[in-house]
C-alpha cells in the first residue's frame, strides 16, 4: 500500500508565498490570496491540523460553506470563488510543486525563452503551419515554459521524467487537448534537436495519449435551437447584420469560424453563386454554394452595416482599429453571447464547431454520401467525416435539419 502524501502546513504556506512573488501578481490579487491564506492558516491552527493532504483543501471548503469544491453545477458567490481559487493554488503546489494558471491569457512568458519561442514559431510558419496552428502552439509552449520556470528546470537539463511531470499537470484537460499538447511538444523537441539547441532528441519521451474515434458523440443543435438563436440577433444594427450573416455561413454551410472571419471579397463569385476559399486548417481549396439567404444577408451587411474600410475581408471589426478580426474567437464569443440571450446553456465544448456537427449529421440523415459531406466540410479525408456515422440516426430524426427546415430558419 502506498504511503499517503502529506506536506507540513508551514512548508506549504512558505512555498505558496514564494509562488506569489514569482508570479508577480498585481496587488489586488496578492491581497486576496493573502487574506484567504490567513483564514486557512487560522483554521488549521484552531483544528490542530499540521499536515496538508489531498483532502485538506476540500474539507476546509466544505467546513466554510457546506459545499463540495468540485461541484461545477453550483453557482458560487464572489467570496466562495476567492476561497476556491486560493485552495486550488495550494492544491497545485501540493500536487505539482508550483501553481498552475487556469487561463491561457495568464501564462506570463519567462524572458529567457522569448527568442527561442519566436524562432520556433517562425520555423513553423516557414513549414506552412496555419495562423491558427501557430496560435495554438504559442499558447501550449507558453504553458510549458511556465512549468519549467515554476519548477526551476533549465531546458538544457530537461529529461523524460520532467516531461512526464508536465504532462501530469494536464490531468484536468480533456484527452483531445492533452493530445494537442503532446503533438506540439514532440514537434518542438524535434526542432530544438535539429537546430542544435538540445543535444538529445526528447520527442520520443513525450507520452502519446490515444484518441479514440468513437470516444465522443458530436453535439448537434435542434431546429428549434437554431431558430431561437437567430431570432435574438438584432439585425437593425450593423453588428447584428454582420453576426447574422457570419452565423448563417456556419449553420448552413458548416464553415469553420476561422475561415468565416478570414473570408475575402475575392472568395465570393456572385455570378456563379459560389464561395471559393482556401481553408486555414487544411490549406485545401473548398467551394460551396452561395445560397440566396446567405447572399441576401451579406448584401444587407455590406450596404447597411459595414463601415468604410480598405480591408479586403468581408466581415470586419466595428471597434477601432477597424479591419480584419484579430482572432477567430471573436465569432465564437459572440455566438456564446447570443446563446445566453436566447436562454440557452453555453456548454463547455466549442459551440461554434457544433454547428458543423449539426450540418454534417443532418446531411447524413438526409442520405448524403460521406464523400459529399467530406467535400462540403472540406475534410482532408472521408475518414475524418466518418465520426458522424456513430450518431444515433433514429434519435437524430427528432433533431436533424433537413434541407427544407434549414430554409425555414430564416
Amino acid at each position: 500500500m502506498l504511503d499517503k502524501k502529506e506536506i507540513p502546513i508551514a512548508e506549504l504556506m512558505d512555498a505558496a508565498n514564494m509562488e506569489l512573488i514569482r508570479l508577480d501578481f498585481k496587488s489586488s490579487t496578492l491581497s486576496r490570496h493573502n487574506k484567504e491564506f490567513r483564514n486557512f492558516s487560522n483554521y488549521c491552527r484552531e483544528n490542530e491540523i499540521y499536515s496538508y493532504d489531498a483532502e485538506t483543501g476540500p474539507q476546509y471548503f466544505q467546513r466554510c460553506y457546506g459545499l463540495n469544491i468540485g461541484d461545477s453545477t453550483i453557482k458560487l458567490t464572489k467570496q466562495q470563488l476567492d476561497t476556491r481559487c486560493s485552495i486550488r493554488f495550494l492544491d497545485d503546489i501540493f500536487q505539482f510543486g508550483y501553481a498552475l494558471r487556469y487561463s491561457h491569457h495568464d501564462y506570463s512568458m519567462p524572458s529567457k525563452y522569448v527568442s527561442l519561442l519566436e524562432e520556433y514559431l517562425s520555423w513553423c510558419q516557414k513549414n506552412n503551419d496555419s495562423a491558427g496552428t501557430i496560435r495554438v502552439k504559442r499558447t501550449k509552449m507558453r504553458q510549458f515554459f511556465g512549468f519549467l520556470d515554476g519548477r526551476r528546470i533549465e531546458l538544457s537539463g530537461l529529461n523524460a521524467e520532467d516531461i512526464s511531470d508536465f504532462m501530469t499537470t494536464l490531468c484536468r484537460y480533456h484527452r483531445a487537448t492533452i493530445h494537442v499538447f503532446s503533438s506540439v511538444l514532440r514537434n518542438f523537441f524535434r526542432y530544438i534537436h535539429e537546430n542544435g539547441t538540445l543535444e538529445n532528441d526528447l520527442s520520443s519521451s513525450v507520452p502519446r495519449p490515444k484518441i479514440y474515434v468513437e470516444e465522443n458523440i458530436p453535439e448537434t443543435w435542434t431546429p428549434e435551437e437554431v431558430r431561437q438563436l437567430l431570432s435574438v440577433i438584432d439585425r437593425s444594427n450593423a453588428i447584428g447584420k454582420r453576426d447574422y450573416a457570419m452565423l448563417l455561413l456556419a449553420i448552413l454551410l458548416g464553415m469553420r469560424v476561422g475561415d468565416i472571419c478570414a473570408l475575402k471579397f475575392k472568395n465570393l463569385d456572385w455570378h456563379q453563386k459560389l464561395i471559393t476559399y482556401t481553408q486555414q486548417k487544411t490549406k485545401k481549396v473548398n467551394t460551396l454554394p452561395l445560397l440566396p439567404v446567405i447572399g441576401d444577408a451579406i448584401i444587407d451587411y455590406l450596404k447597411n452595416g459595414r463601415l468604410d474600410s480598405d480591408c479586403d475581408n468581408v466581415f470586419i471589426r466595428h471597434i477601432h482599429p477597424y479591419g480584419e478580426f484579430q482572432s477567430s474567437t471573436s465569432l465564437s464569443e459572440n455566438l456564446k453571447r447570443y446563446m445566453k440571450y436566447a436562454g440557452m446553456t453555453v456548454k463547455k465544448r466549442k459551440a461554434a464547431h457544433s454547428l458543423r456537427h449539426t450540418l454534417a449529421s443532418s446531411l447524413l440523415y438526409d442520405g448524403t454520401p460521406l464523400m459529399t459531406i467530406s467535400n462540403i466540410l472540406g475534410h482532408s479525408s472521408p475518414k475524418t467525416t466518418s465520426v458522424y456515422t456513430k450518431v444515433d440516426l433514429p434519435a437524430l430524426r427528432k433533431c436533424a435539419l433537413s434541407y427544407g427546415e434549414r430554409r425555414k430558419f430564416v
